[in-house]
C-alpha cells in the first residue's frame, strides 16, 4: 500500500529520519514506537505527504506520491494529528469535512456525501451528538468524532498520531478497539503510540525507531523477543497470558 524507499526528512535542513526503507501492508495495523524526539511523528508526516522528504521516494499503491495531486492523495490517505485546535463546529459539520476532497466548487455535499457522513457518525455511535458542538463533548467522544471524519474521507490508508493521548484509560482502550474495527473494514492503519504494552497488544507490526533510524520492523512477538525495546528504553519486560491464556499482554517496568 505505502512504500518508503531510502527516505530522509526533517526540518530546517536538519535530518530527523534517515534512510528509511519500510512498507505498510494492506489491512494491517503498524505502530511506530521509540523515545521522545526519535522521529516517530516525522516519519508519519513524511509518509502521509505532510512533510516533503529531503531524499528518497514514497509510493502509494505503486505510484510516486509526487506525481499525485493533493486531492488525489487525500482520496488515498488520511492523517489525524495528535495536537489540533478544537473548532467551533457541530459533530455533523466536522465529519462532513472528511468529504471535502470529493466535493467540487462550491463544495455543496451531494446525497452520497450525506449518506457517507451519516454512516460514519453511526459507526462511531455519535447519532445523539450530531448537532452538538465539538467543544461540548468529552475527550473520548471528541476523538470518535475525529475518527468519524477520517471514515467519511473514505481512504484505504489512515495515519494516526497518538490517538489515545490525553484520554482516560477506559477511553484509551475504546479508541484502540475502534482502530481494530477500522482494520476489520480493510483499512491500513499506521499509528504512533507511547504506550508500549498497547502498541504490542494491538498491532500486527511494530516499527521501533531510535535516533531517526529503524532498529527493527517485525511482528510484536519478534520485537519483544529481540529485547531491543528493553535496550533502547532502559526497561525490563515480561509477557503474561490472560483470558484463559488466550491473550498475550506485555508489562514493562524500570530496571
Amino acid at each position: 500500500m505505502v512504500r518508503l524507499n531510502k527516505v530522509s526528512a526533517g526540518y530546517n535542513k536538519i535530518e530527523v529520519i534517515k534512510n528509511i526503507n519500510i512498507s505498510f501492508e494492506k489491512g494491517t495495523i503498524t505502530t511506530i514506537i521509540g523515545k521522545n524526539g526519535c522521529g516517530k511523528t516525522t516519519l508519519l508526516k513524511t509518509a502521509s505527504n505532510l512533510l516533503e522528504p529531503f531524499r528518497g521516494e514514497i509510493l502509494i499503491k505503486g505510484k510516486n506520491i509526487v506525481d499525485l495531486s493533493r486531492k488525489d492523495v487525500a482520496k488515498e490517505l488520511s492523517f489525524l494529528p495528535q495536537l489540533r485546535d478544537t473548532p467551533n463546529i457541530t459533530v455533523y459539520n466536522l465529519v462532513m469535512h472528511g468529504r471535502f476532497p470529493y466535493l467540487g466548487f462550491p463544495r455543496i455535499p451531494q446525497k452520497e456525501d450525506k449518506l457517507i457522513v451519516e454512516s460514519a457518525i453511526e459507526s462511531m455511535g455519535l447519532q445523539e451528538y450530531v448537532e452538538k458542538n465539538i467543544c461540548e463533548l468529552s475527550g473520548g467522544q471528541r476523538q470518535r468524532a475525529y475518527i468519524a471524519m477520517v471514515l467519511a474521507q473514505d481512504t484505504d490508508i489512515i495515519f494516526l498520531d497518538e490517538p489515545t493521548t490525553f484520554l482516560d484509560i477506559n477511553h484509551q482502550f475504546e479508541i484502540l478497539e475502534i482502530v481494530k474495527q477500522l482494520k476489520d473494514m480493510g483499512k491500513t492503519i499506521v499509528m504512533v503510540l507511547h504506550d508500549l504494552s498497547s502498541a504490542l497488544s494491538y498491532s500486527d507490526r511494530i516499527c521501533l525507531i531510535d535516533n531517526g533510524e529503524i532498529v527493527i520492523y517485525d511482528t510484536p512477538q519478534a520485537v519483544y523477543e529481540s529485547k531491543e525495546i528493553n535496550r533502547i528504553f532502559g526497561v525490563s519486560s515480561q509477557q503474561v497470558l490472560v483470558k484463559d491464556n488466550s491473550l498475550k499482554q506485555y508489562v514493562f517496568y524500570a530496571c
